[in-house]
């Protein structure tokens, strides 16, 4: 069993705390005890899957029934949300000095004890497959509680987090002369980069249209005119490699700009980083990513791949339950942007009613024509301060041409421009490094000619 790893000294305290003669681990043991019946009775009766839980994780043998009659005999039981446990009032006295430590304390211990009870919390919830927001709510209440304790007796938290305040302002002194992390340019300088992209002439028209769009409302929303439902969730539809994570930051930038969110960060995720392995987790997997989300624009890449299967063991659809159900209590200040090919993206939308009434904005992102290819290849050489000479920019023409022209389910647009760009300075490097360093000019070290250009293989 897992606790039985968290030994008494564990915690780098002694083995017997002044509250009462029972060693410190039977205190862990026996208040993790009452934190779990209670979370197993606020939203109405105990699951067996949940006596099971506590049975096996802190060595127990009670039945579902017996956490009833528990949560309804013990006073304390329901105190737990308001009053600090023995256990948290033990690990405070150990960081203030109170007790022996036997292990050094990199951070204060009652840290690691919030984030303990805030994992098995969360596995216990999920136990029986039902993840209520009673059960999440209370969780959050409790951990709260543990939290304002620390803050107003713990001094090692205290001074933890008045060295965190000490070394945020050194940094901010240090720092000043740059613009904040947040500072991420004017609504002017966003749309200049996002209309300075290469190609995505459709894209620009619909985002900027869509831009406009938000403005106005805001607008209207500042005289008090009346409002129309304007949804912020969008579907990208294209090949990879088309820009539409590169389209996605910046307007989550620009939404932020305009006032429409309070943010402007973009969380990019995938199936893996909302779809968990287990019964009853992926709900709060994804809803974690949600809150982390909130403010900003929420990526979902190869969002078809949530629906894609449908077998028993399969969670991709309780991820999406749950994605909906972020997206309505959070509408105000969350976009979400699911993308993907075009033709599986509509299957996507098909797999629940909710999808298609909440994502009625399309954005199509054609492939790059052979154009577009090459001056891609050109910025990536100027970025990186490299040139070619006039036969290898021609060969390199002619290659995304071809590229272009045969390309398949594998084409992978500026993707593609990239692995050539890489593998080109490669072929330089390889070629370079035979020379003395004193032959070498600036010159050779940053022009690529043919032999490092031919014959590379995508």
């Amino acid at each position: 069993m897992l606790c039985d790893s968290l030994d008494q000294n564990g915690l780098g305290v002694k083995s017997v705390d002044p509250f009462s003669n029972r060693s410190t681990y039977e205190v862990f043991r026996y208040e993790t005890l009452r934190m779990l019946a209670y979370l197993a009775n606020v939203d109405g009766k105990p699951s067996n899957e949940e006596a099971q839980f506590i049975n096996d994780f802190l060595g127990f043998a009670y039945k579902a029934s017996d956490l009833a009659r528990m949560y309804e005999r013990e006073p304390r039981m329901k105190e737990i949300e308001t009053s600090p446990s023995i256990f948290m009032k033990i690990v405070v006295n150990s960081d203030n000095g109170l007790l022996d430590r036997e292990v050094p304390h990199e951070q204060p211990a009652c840290l690691t004890v919030h984030s303990l009870y805030g994992m098995i919390g969360r596995e216990f919830i999920a136990s029986d497959s039902v993840v209520s927001d009673d059960e999440v709510e209370a969780l959050t209440r409790i951990l709260t509680t543990m939290q304002n304790y620390y803050e107003a007796h713990d001094k090692d938290w205290q001074r933890t987090q008045q060295a965190n305040k000490d070394g945020k302002a050194a940094e901010a002194g240090q720092a000043a002369a740059k613009p904040a992390e947040e500072d991420f340019g004017t609504l002017e300088e966003l749309l200049e980069e996002l209309n300075s992209l290469v190609g995505l002439e459709k894209v620009k028209e619909d985002v900027n249209s869509l831009i406009n769009l938000m403005q106005i409302m805001k607008i209207r929303e500042a005289r008090g005119l009346k409002q129309i439902p304007v949804s912020l969730h969008l579907v990208f539809s294209g090949n990879p490699g088309t820009g539409k994570t590169t389209v996605a930051r910046l307007l989550s930038k620009i939404y932020c700009r305009i006032g429409v969110l309070s943010k402007g960060h973009l969380v990019e995720v995938d199936r893996s980083g909302l779809v968990s392995g287990y019964v009853g987790q992926t709900a709060i997997k994804t809803a974690e990513v949600i809150q982390k989300s909130l403010g900003g624009v929420l990526f979902i890449d190869e969002a078809y791949a949530l629906s894609a299967n449908r077998g028993e063991n399969d969670f991709g659809l309780e991820a999406i339950d749950t994605l909906l159900k972020g997206m309505e209590d959070h509408r105000d200040d969350l976009a979400v942007i699911v993308a993907g090919y075009p033709d599986l993206m509509e299957k996507f939308l098909s797999s629940n009613p909710g999808l298609r009434s909440r994502f009625n904005k399309f954005i199509y992102f054609d492939d790059y024509t052979p154009d577009e290819l090459y001056k891609i290849f050109e910025f990536q050489c100027n970025k990186a301060g490299y040139t070619t000479t006039a036969a290898a920019g021609q060969y390199v023409k002619k290659f995304f041409e071809d590229h272009y022209n045969n390309r398949d389910s594998n084409f992978a647009n500026a993707r593609d421009v990239r692995n050539f760009f890489e593998k080109a300075v490669v072929n330089q490097a390889n070629r370079l490094v035979g020379m003395e360093d004193q032959e070498l000019t600036d010159e050779q070290l940053s022009q690529l000619d043919m032999r490092d250009v031919k014959d590379i293989v995508l």
